[in-house]
């Protein structure tokens, strides 16, 4: 075991130290303070500023050397264009954009031997990047163990949610909300709750209830306890099979996996880097490979790791597209590839569905099954964009929505879980169309998570398994 890293507040102060400490005591760190994070920017500030180049105030009047040889309006920071979270001068765009740190990660992702560009995107059609789907479209992919509270997991934003609304004045939305209803107790009916147990966390939930730690802490392990139980009681828990955790996060999945299957091999899949990564504290004598790539480009092919050996596929959670782009990959790239089936090497899958309303048609895994049902591509918009009510509720009781509507806040509620349950049944029809055994089951309570639907699919055992 990796020896403990030093706590936040340790390394905070640290970097802290590194900008501070000057003969006068002057700070000349930024004073730009990162909420999330809890701490100022680490970056030394502009002189003249209190502001490092990031984060400088406009109204501070302060003018480099440099900047002084350009008119007002190039003196004025933009966004960059390939990384709108930082901002360079307008001057220095054309200059920024050849050394930004942003192309050299893309550009190591594209010489990924498992890099495809687009491979797993629904239509499969476009050749150029500037082509690919909008960023909020492909939504965060893994859940950093933190359910909907990290931030990687939003609600559908104001905007989105007004365009519903206006959507459904302009229709018939009680038969609309009817034809869901009926069609949700047709072919998805009752999903049973069942919340399961498993050895594997079991050290993990006495260390945490050791340090205090609050039921907000301890539940996410008892989640993940349910999900390897459900695993186990599909037989798709073996040391022979390499685990695949797909928007792996911090990889706390993976992390109590290992405390059972300690030589198993681990692949963690996530597009984004990750603050607290349990890499380091899974058993060293694992294989652990992590790949940071999106998944809407993963060619599992060009991936030795996950070549010739059974597969079981995992995740919590993995947000909206991103399942859908998963199932395609697993579908359509692990080799060997046999048309309308899935390749033998993938022996199950485990996967806690969120965000619905990040889904999108095009890259919807089984359009037709919605289609057969009598929703048409744009009604899938609205679809998707009710999901979202499933968490957020649009609003409070005696709102505008009620008032115009008619529908409750209640009512709201089970008509977004409604919506989400028919677009994974879909998933889960997907799969069974290709040769598994799939089902949904409620692997914990609702107070517990609201995103608490777990899609599960496995192979019956063969001959040839044995």
């Amino acid at each position: 075991m990796a020896a403990k890293n030093p706590s936040v507040a340790e390394r905070t102060k640290r970097k802290r130290d590194k900008f501070k400490a000057t003969a006068d005591g002057e700070w000349t760190q930024c004073m730009f303070m990162l909420v999330k994070k809890g701490r100022y920017c680490n970056v030394g500030r502009v002189a003249g500023s209190l502001y490092c180049g990031n984060h400088i105030v406009e109204d501070e009047g302060v003018v480099s050397n440099k900047s002084k040889k350009f008119k007002a309006e190039l003196r004025q920071r933009v966004p960059c264009t390939l990384d709108p979270s930082h901002t360079v001068y307008a001057f220095d765009l054309k200059k920024h954009l050849i050394i930004c740190n942003k192309l050299k990660e893309a550009e190591a992702t594209k010489a990924l031997p498992y890099y495809a560009f687009n491979i797993n995107s629904g239509n499969n059609a476009t050749d150029s990047p500037s082509e690919a789907a909008p960023a909020d479209e492909t939504a965060a992919e893994g859940d950093n163990d933190n359910d909907l509270e990290d931030g990687r997991h939003n609600q559908p934003s104001a905007a989105r949610q007004a365009n519903v609304f206006q959507t459904l004045t302009t229709m018939d939305h009680n038969a609309f909300a009817a034809r869901i209803e009926a069609v949700f107790a047709r072919v998805v009916g009752d999903i049973p709750t069942r919340t399961l147990n498993h050895e594997a966390c079991a050290k993990l939930l006495t260390d945490k209830q050791a340090t205090g730690a609050a039921h907000g802490a301890l539940r996410h392990i008892q989640q993940q306890a349910s999900i390897l139980g459900h695993m186990e009681a599909k037989g798709l828990l073996h040391p022979s099979n390499t685990y695949m955790e797909l928007g792996a996060g911090r990889a706390m999945l993976s992390l109590a996996l290992t405390q059972l299957y300690p030589a198993s091999p681990f692949i963690l899949v996530d597009r984004s880097g990750t603050r607290g990564k349990a890499d380091q504290y899974i058993a060293p004598e694992s294989k652990c490979t992590r790949a940071k790539i999106d998944i809407r480009h993963l060619n599992l092919a060009g991936m030795q790791e996950a070549v010739n050996t059974p597969v079981v596929a995992l995740s919590k959670h993995l947000c909206g597209v991103a399942t859908d782009l998963s199932l395609r990959a697993l579908a359509t790239t692990l080799p060997p590839t046999t048309p309308g089936a899935l390749s033998p090497h993938l022996r199950g899958l485990a996967i806690a569905l969120c965000c619905h309303h990040a889904c999108n048609w095009e890259d919807y895994i089984h359009p037709s099954f919605l289609t057969d049902l009598g929703f048409t591509p744009a009604e899938f918009k609205v679809l998707v964009s009710l999901s979202g009510w499933a968490t957020c509720g649009m609003g409070t009781e005696g709102d505008a929505v009620e008032t115009v509507l008619g529908w409750s806040r209640e009512k709201r509620t089970a008509l977004g879980r409604q919506c989400k349950r028919l677009i994974d049944m879909g998933r889960v029809e997907y799969l069974r169309s290709r040769g598994m055994e799939a089902h949904l089951v409620h692997y914990c309570e609702q107070a517990e998570s609201l995103e608490n639907c777990l899609l599960l699919a496995w192979r019956k055992p063969t001959s040839s398994d044995a």
